[in-house]
């Protein structure tokens, strides 16, 4: 059994690192910056809004804040795919668009120790980029339109440790190791005439790069009375995340060519000359500081409503090559989770035993375009559905559940006015979050 597990963890792993070589975005707005920001949530988080960092459960963790870590009573495994369906719109115009990457895979377990205390370890997206923007058609003899497309983007690898420190008290760490590449194209294309050649610049840069999570969390618990006579918790609590602010380093080259526009047009070989090709080109980009702050209240795992606010400091940033400044990224977001049943262990009931989600979150994003702050409002809902399985623990039998996550988020990004886009899209994730229990001490009789 420990084999495969083993096994089943190196196959997902290696399919995650393939995966992240795929774009996950179709926004035009990935032209600034480092591109979309991603949440670094897991699906069934995305499903509440986005909200994490104050969330408590034995089988569910957030590498946003590494103080979670010291919740979980089993190891778990947590993978995620999204995709995303949409339209972008100008004032005059409107094409649909579609995307789809891998989300983020993780590990998790804890320690059998006087004090609770977990690791984790893992990988995820931490900003995308994918845009193919055309102008219009100049009418200059000859015509000719511009072409600006960009792809790629940063993911992170990433190990920590969390633990309480007192009662209802823990603190945590993360490590995480930033890698990407980032590919941008501007290109001049005259489609109707080969006696003026067209051209592209193209750069193409891998970035390195570490930077630190640091999270706490802190628990009060309210008893309350039920009719039965039996204690029932209301739990409080707050958590804070710190994402440290860090550069990236990246080496790359330059190539710039003419090409005959009417045989690019048709997809034929076009290539008429390297105009340049400037090898070891070094450029560094910046993460700035962030921080996160959440309150949860919560009756076990039958119910919990979260609030969430975030911000990353990216207003300190200035883009070497144009002088562009950006705005703080600021997201405010609120969910709910509730399970009608969690009788686990009974049979039947299959759908009172299903997590219920939803959420909203509203975001000032850091992108300047024209010096206005680009918008973003989502809406979410999740199902996650329950597998259950019993382990024997030393004398006791207990019902341990995983969960295949589903979420669905309509988006709304931007605004037709003053000349920008408006993006309206829906993504779709799906999750695994599964719970066993590993490392048992056996009894004999």
């Amino acid at each position: 059994m420990l084999k495969n597990k083993i096994l089943l963890f190196t196959l997902v792993m290696i399919s995650s690192f393939g995966l992240m070589g795929q774009t996950g975005t179709s926004s035009p707005y990935t032209i600034s910056g480092i591109g979309e920001i991603k949440a670094g949530s897991f699906t069934q988080h995305e499903a509440a809004g986005g909200t994490s960092v104050s969330q408590v459960s034995q089988g569910i963790f957030t590498p946003k804040n590494p103080a979670s870590y010291a919740n979980i009573d089993f190891t778990v495994f947590d993978a995620g795919v999204r995709s995303s369906v949409g339209k972008l719109a100008t004032a005059s115009t409107s094409t649909n668009v579609s995307s789809g990457n891998f989300n983020h895979f993780a590990m998790a377990f804890p320690f059998n120790t006087k004090k609770k205390m977990g690791v984790s370890f893992g990988t995820n997206l931490y900003s995308d980029i994918g845009y193919n923007i055309q102008n219009n058609i100049n009418t200059d003899t000859p015509s000719y339109y511009n072409l600006f497309e960009g792809l790629g983007g940063i993911s992170r690898v990433y190990a920590g440790y969390g633990i309480e420190l007192f009662e209802n008290f823990k603190i945590g760490a993360n490590v995480n190791y930033n890698f990407g590449n980032i590919q941008r194209v501007q290109a001049r294309i005259y489609p109707n005439t080969n006696n003026v050649f067209s051209f592209s610049d193209e750069t193409y840069i891998a970035y390195r790069g570490l930077d630190y999570n640091l999270g706490v969390q802190y628990s009060v618990l309210q008893n309350r009375q039920n009719l039965e006579g039996s204690d029932k918790s209301i739990r409080h609590t707050i958590g804070a995340a710190l994402q440290t602010e860090t550069s990236l380093n990246g080496i790359g080259y330059r190539y710039s060519e003419s090409f005959y526009g009417i045989l690019y047009e048709n997809g034929g070989n076009a290539s008429v000359d390297t105009l340049i090709f400037e090898d070891n080109q070094r450029d560094t980009v910046s993460k700035p500081l962030g921080f996160t702050i959440g309150y949860t209240i919560s009756q076990g795992d039958k119910w919990s409503l979260s609030l969430e606010t975030e911000q990353n400091q990216w207003s300190g940033v200035v883009d070497k090559k144009t002088g562009r400044t950006y705005f703080d990224n600021v997201r405010y977001s609120a969910g709910i989770n509730i399970v009608p049943s969690t009788k686990y262990s009974e049979k039947g009931n299959f759908f009172k035993k299903v997590r219920y989600s939803a959420g909203v979150r509203y975001e000032n994003l850091y992108y300047n375009f024209q010096n206005t702050q680009v918008t973003e409002l989502g809406i979410s809902f999740g199902l996650g559905l329950p597998v259950v399985k019993s382990v024997r623990l030393e004398e006791e039998k207990v019902a341990v559940v995983s969960r295949i996550n589903i979420t669905a988020e309509y988006v709304k990004r931007g605004t037709t006015t003053n000349g920008l886009i408006q993006e309206d899209f829906f993504n779709i994730g799906i999750g695994l979050n599964l719970n066993d229990k590993w490392f048992t001490k056996r009894k004999y009789r």
